[in-house]
């Protein structure tokens, strides 16, 4: 009598093993954060509206994808920049949103790379001479330069920084609207920042909306492009939860949804100046 052997790979599931393996997918298809997930935030433009409590815009509606993919729950909390970047040093927040990759934040965090932006120089228009380069900038003793308080466009915007401080040129504040205020009351104040950032604050900031039309954003030709993304915590998240995080949200931003989302929300001439694919070269 001969016995006929099976090979492993092709018998037939029996109904137990059938509901197990069923199971096994849809929990590595429903695979949640092991908790509630810290997020500080602050608007940013269109790419974060802040009203009533509630939050949406580029990046928020971007985790509210990530959030429907992983079952994972983001907690915000409304924080200015600067004390978003000690919380997320400090290993209590657990995402960095609209930041700018830099080595200091690659320590603290997984990069996953949204858009490449580049910083303007923003001013009001009076029909003063161009300004093209940080060099030139450097020159018009005239103009006091506004920034945000954390915010970091690379080795060059720094260096920029360190000059005019050391020319009693630069003031920092809390946040772009605090910026866009004061650039009101005088045509001696510009800033360097995202134009995207201050063209949404002018659409969603009604005190603001005066400066439409009567701003000049420049290119800065030795300001380089930067990548801008989202930092997954390396300190305050475990393994599986940085993981899960980090595969879908690279995911999505490969696909074309989120630079269709900036497209749709700033103008092609404001693209064109500040904003490109995160894929660009």
């Amino acid at each position: 009598m001969t016995t006929q052997t099976v090979p492993l790979k092709s018998r037939p599931l029996t109904a137990a093993s059938l509901a197990l393996a069923m199971s096994f997918l849809s929990l590595a298809s429903h695979a949640q954060c092991s908790r509630s997930l810290h997020v500080p935030i602050m608007p940013s433009g269109l790419t974060v509206i802040a009203k009533d409590g509630e939050y949406r815009g580029i990046v928020p509606e971007f985790l509210a994808q990530v959030a429907e993919k992983t079952g994972c729950k983001f907690v915000y909390q409304l924080v200015p920049k600067s004390r978003q970047e000690a919380l997320f040093e400090a290993g209590q927040a657990d995402l960095l949103l609209t930041a700018v990759r830099t080595n200091k934040r690659d320590r603290s965090g997984d990069f996953v790379p949204l858009v490449q932006l580049r910083a303007t120089l923003i001013s009001i228009e009076s029909g003063q001479a161009a300004i093209s380069t940080s060099s030139e900038l450097l020159t018009k003793s005239q103009l006091k330069v506004l920034v945000v308080r954390g915010f970091d466009y690379g080795a060059t915007y720094q260096r920029v920084l360190q000059e005019l401080q050391s020319q009693g040129r630069l003031v920092f504040e809390a946040d772009a609207t605090s910026v866009a205020r004061i650039m009101k009351t005088s045509q001696h104040y510009a800033t360097i920042m995202a134009p995207t950032i201050f063209s949404g604050l002018l659409q969603t900031e009604p005190k603001l909306s005066e400066l439409i039309g009567k701003l000049r954003y420049e290119k800065l030709d030795d300001f380089p492009w930067s990548e801008s993304g989202i930092y997954v915590s390396s300190k305050s998240l475990n393994d599986a939860d940085r993981l899960l995080l980090k595969t879908h949200m690279e995911k999505l931003a490969r696909g074309d949804l989120i630079w269709k989302a900036y497209q749709h929300y700033y103008s092609p001439e404001l693209v064109r100046l500040g904003l490109r694919s995160r894929d660009s070269h």
